[in-house]
């Protein structure tokens, strides 16, 4: 029952580019059945096989384990009368947590390989062999138990022994969804600590280009997608945005990275005047195109993120081409600025005092003619190319 561990830490996910627009969606091409795999190379060149889940096995367990743990609560509740009609609300919740002690205890082996095939570790102070735990697991797992919950609803009301059954399912499925949950945010706060190291970021900034951790995030959603259709029909992917523990979560990785990149632009030895910028311009862009180009439904899980990585693109790009035009266009802009600064201190009038007519028509001639602005626009479009 247990599988190969198939969680890869985020640090050692193979760097992802952004597509072109002819490329093919990242996810289409790769099988459904359970021995897919993506390929993937480590950070140190080591090949790898990114393994999917077998989330058919998972599904298969739980459509045998599940039924099974619902008939021996009905016949625990029938055979001991504990949903009788004239009971009351207090007398059954009472009894419902009675029967809940004794079908914990019958089917303690049946919840035992649920938890094994659902990725949960071995508790500390479990006997004989240690099962080490599965994020990735935890994480396709939880929302397989999310969707099978609808299968144990009372929706007919019929009360009685079958409602306090399904009752007892339900209980379960939320026993083994919180241990999944809290095993993969584990893993989850565990990627946010090493995004927070800045790995690879140099002091000044400068040519830092994408950095490691954004770089590999995209491969990481990739392995996600891919887990989560395992198994099911071509084009069937779960609607991530309705598990609120993932979106969460997910959501929080994405925040942590933008955190990332403001610290690391607004250190000391970061240059202010153009490092900071570009490395907020570069990646704040590559994440929001990275995850567009995954498909509607990642767009719609970090639609807020999204939008916090334009607005900090549009403010770094605005202020990085401020500079790039101060720089190549030092005397235009020298003479620009001082006649706003008299224009502002003295008034419209005084201008022509300060700065003569001959002098702002030569300035004007030598640094606007034609070939001079095809130099220098073209300069600042290839280091905007190269970005």
């Amino acid at each position: 029952v247990v599988a190969s561990t198939v969680t890869v830490d985020l640090r050692d996910y193979e760097p992802s580019a952004l597509k072109s627009s002819t490329s093919k969606p990242t996810g289409q091409s790769m099988n459904n059945n359970h021995h897919s795999t993506i390929g993937n190379s480590l950070n140190d060149g080591t090949p790898a096989a990114l393994k999917a889940v077998q989330a058919k096995d998972v599904e298969a367990a739980l459509a045998e384990l599940l039924p099974v743990i619902a008939r021996e609560a009905y016949f625990t509740a029938a055979l001991f009368g504990l949903s009788a009609r004239h009971l009351s609300s207090r007398e059954k919740k009472r009894n419902f947590e009675n029967a809940k002690k004794g079908v914990d205890h019958s089917s303690q082996y049946f919840k035992y390989y649920m938890s094994r095939i659902c990725g949960i570790a071995s508790d500390t102070d479990a006997d004989g062999k240690r099962v080490q735990g599965d994020p990735m697991l935890s994480l396709v797992s939880s929302i397989i138990l999310n969707e099978s919950m609808d299968g144990y609803i009372d929706r007919e009301k019929k009360g009685g022994d079958h409602s306090l059954s399904l009752a007892y399912v339900r209980a379960t499925i939320i026993d083994l969804r919180k241990k999944v949950d809290r095993q993969w945010v584990s893993w989850v706060e565990d990627q946010i600590r090493w995004i927070n190291t800045h790995a690879g970021v140099p002091l000044n900034g400068k040519r830092a280009g994408i950095i490691k951790s954004f770089a590999q995030f995209p491969s990481y959603l990739d392995h996600v997608l891919s887990c989560c259709k395992e198994g099911r029909p071509i084009g069937q992917t779960p609607n991530l945005v309705k598990i609120k523990v993932v979106t969460y979560y997910l959501q929080k990785m994405v925040g942590a990275l933008l955190k990332s990149v403001q610290e690391c632009s607004a250190r000391e030895t970061t240059d202010q005047q153009y490092a900071a910028n570009v490395m907020r311009m570069e990646n704040s862009y590559f994440l929001t195109q990275s995850i567009k180009q995954r498909g509607t439904e990642l767009t719609e899980l970090f639609q807020k993120q999204i939008l916090a990585a334009s607005s900090i693109c549009k403010q770094s790009t605005d202020a990085y081409l401020g500079w790039m035009i101060k720089r190549e266009f030092k005397p235009l802009y020298s003479l620009f600025s001082s006649i706003s600064r008299i224009r502002r201190d003295v008034g419209d009038a005084d201008v022509p005092i300060h700065v003569s007519r001959s002098t702002f028509e030569r300035t004007l001639s030598k640094e606007c003619n034609r070939e001079v602005l095809k130099e220098k626009v073209g300069v600042i479009f290839y280091r905007e190319v190269l970005k």
